[in-house]
């Protein structure tokens, strides 16, 4: 027979770690179709101006990075807080009190991250530079910056694979020019011969 502990780590852990999992990629979904339906069309007005006119003015083509963050002004993201806390005062009823917590925190971590990542993306020099995922990541929002009907996530890219708006950093990188063939041992002495 199993200790307390060790039964809840088997049984109840899991579930806590799911549940918190489920809210991440919940909270990642609606960001992203938050950011697609309200920071880029037109009819969300204030969300739409918001964001094109101070974000998207500030980060734009020739000056993505700058020291410190620049976009506090017209930001968005206290309003995404409002479906954010209604979905959670729903879950609060429906979910028992353990499901709920883990939720929450993995919801609140979730949503921390999408704002913490928008913002170092954008600033020049931050010390997660140094990783490649988080470069890749950055790259994959320039290019949002760039064609801003495409790369609508900040974390979760692959939503942006189902929506069909995901567009690859290397489609905008021009074309290399192919390095020469380095020549056989043949051919030089071939050309050799004829000088």
């Amino acid at each position: 027979m199993m200790p307390g502990w060790e039964r809840w780590a088997v049984s109840e852990l899991p579930l806590l770690v799911l549940a918190a999992i489920g809210a991440h990629l919940v909270s990642s979904a609606g960001q992203t179709l938050l950011h697609r339906w309200l920071g880029h069309r037109r009819w969300a007005g204030r969300f739409f101006r918001n964001h094109i006119n101070f974000h998207h003015a500030y980060y734009a083509r020739g000056h993505m990075t700058s020291a410190v963050y620049r976009g506090e002004e017209g930001n968005n993201t206290p309003f995404f807080l409002i479906p954010v806390l209604l979905a959670g005062s729903g879950l609060f009823f429906l979910l028992p009190h353990e499901l709920f917590a883990a939720a929450a925190l993995g919801g609140a971590a979730s949503f921390a991250a999408h704002v913490y990542f928008d913002k170092v993306y954008h600033v020049s020099g931050t010390p997660l530079g140094r990783f490649a995922w988080f470069r890749r990541k950055q790259q994959l929002h320039f290019v949002h910056h760039l064609h801003a009907n495409s790369n609508f996530a900040v974390i979760d890219f692959f939503w942006d694979r189902l929506l069909g708006t995901y567009r690859a950093p290397d489609e905008d990188a021009p074309e290399r020019p192919q390095a020469a063939a380095r020549p056989t041992r043949r051919a030089m002495l071939v050309a050799a011969l004829r000088r």
